[in-house]
């Protein structure tokens, strides 16, 4: 019988980090769940599947990161990939914020990027592979998925610090794909528009094609397509979720 692979989800969200461990535990996976809040660990419990192992602490230092990946290890004997979602920051404009605090942000966002996927890397190159799903396909030592709000590619007035540190950590991830592509760890990165600003910002509805953001449970399948074999030759990509807005030049009436 085939081993199952180990999927740790960085991170959980509002909704989008209980959708990824509801689709990977559908796909066969081990699930470890992490974030650095108690309550949304807690919160989490009554929807992500029983079997998930759930861990506390911090994801943006090195020993953090390390206890979630041992965390994986201990209860699977593995880890084969890691799901990340960074933080969001608060709402604020230029003019307004405060340098301590963005800088804050920009450290914490940018190093717990760029660990995540050292330790990760670290984790896998102590262990052995996983078969491949076919002969064909070369086998991959682990993926890396970031899920990142549309502010990682498209401002937005009133959205300073996150349009900052969601396109810094983008930048990151493409680097670290061509880091980690000798090691056979691929990395890439989901852009979704996400209901939270249109629920604030209506007008936004206007920019998007399809009329609507994507919806935690589409973002799930992404995050699964891109950590499966199918997935073997994509690295350094970013898929857009975004309802044709990067493709529309203007407002729709």
């Amino acid at each position: 019988m085939a081993e199952m692979p180990v999927t740790a989800i960085l991170g959980l969200g509002h909704e989008v980090g209980d959708a990824v461990a509801r689709r990977f535990h559908e796909l066969g996976h081990h699930i470890v769940a992490a974030d650095p809040n108690a309550n949304r660990l807690a919160k989490a419990r009554d929807s992500v599947p029983d079997e998930a192992v759930f861990h506390h602490g911090d994801l943006h230092t090195r020993l953090g990161l390390r206890n979630c990946f041992a965390s994986a290890a201990e209860s699977f004997g593995r880890i084969d990939n890691a799901v990340i979602i960074p933080l969001i920051e608060e709402p604020d404009a230029l003019l307004e914020f405060v340098p301590e605090q963005f800088d804050k942000a920009i450290t914490k966002a940018l190093r717990g990027a760029a660990l995540g996927m050292r330790v990760f890397a670290e984790r896998i190159a102590t262990q052995d592979s996983l078969p491949g799903s076919s002969p064909e396909r070369q086998r991959q030592k682990g993926t890396i998925t970031f899920i990142l709000s549309y502010s990682a590619i498209g401002a937005m007035p009133g959205y300073f610090t996150e349009s900052v540190t969601q396109s810094a950590i983008l930048g990151a991830m493409q680097a670290g794909a061509v880091e980690l592509a000798e090691q056979g760890i691929r990395v890439n990165a989901i852009v979704a528009v996400r209901p939270r600003a249109e629920k604030s910002e209506t007008w936004l509805i206007k920019r998007t094609p399809l009329g609507r953001a994507a919806l935690a449970d589409e973002i799930a399948d992404a995050a699964g397509f891109l950590s499966s074999p199918q997935a073997a030759i994509i690295t350094g990509a970013t898929l857009k979720l975004d309802g044709g807005r990067s493709a529309l030049s203007g407002l729709l009436d």
